[in-house]
């Protein structure tokens, strides 16, 4: 019961961070550049597919990395409007939050832990790049 309880307050904390994220998104300023579907961010969270013997969260973390865990400069070249960019990855995000396995090996956890730990000292623009 008590496993249950802690994987439902993981989940409502991701659920506030996505929403966070979702109004941060659509209030990208105008300046930013609009990306093109043949970036890293179309390449890594396109597909929903993931690896059933490995879990959801061993492609959603593979993808992340592929893509984000990069210097802060590059990070900065990553905050894209348009739907190959931000709204793709939280598209990604919220598809990977709701499968039922990405709680194994507390996946949800680090799901929303990377999106929380990637914000701090950042700007609002960085905060993107969660």
């Amino acid at each position: 019961m008590s496993n249950l309880l802690e994987i439902q307050s993981q989940r409502i904390h991701l659920d506030t961070l996505l929403k966070k994220l979702a109004v941060l998104i659509k209030n990208l300023p105008t300046s930013l550049p609009w990306t093109t579907k043949d970036g890293p961010i179309t390449k890594f969270f396109t597909s929903h597919e993931y690896d059933h013997d490995k879990g959801p969260y061993y492609t959603f973390n593979k993808s992340w990395e592929c893509v984000f865990q990069v210097s802060d400069d590059e990070k900065e070249k990553l905050v894209l409007r348009g739907k190959h960019g931000l709204p793709l990855v939280l598209t990604y995000l919220l598809y990977f939050s709701k499968i039922p396995k990405i709680t194994q090996n507390n996946g949800l956890f680090l799901t929303c832990w990377k999106r929380a730990d990637a914000s701090h000292g950042r700007n609002e623009s960085s905060v993107l790049i969660v």
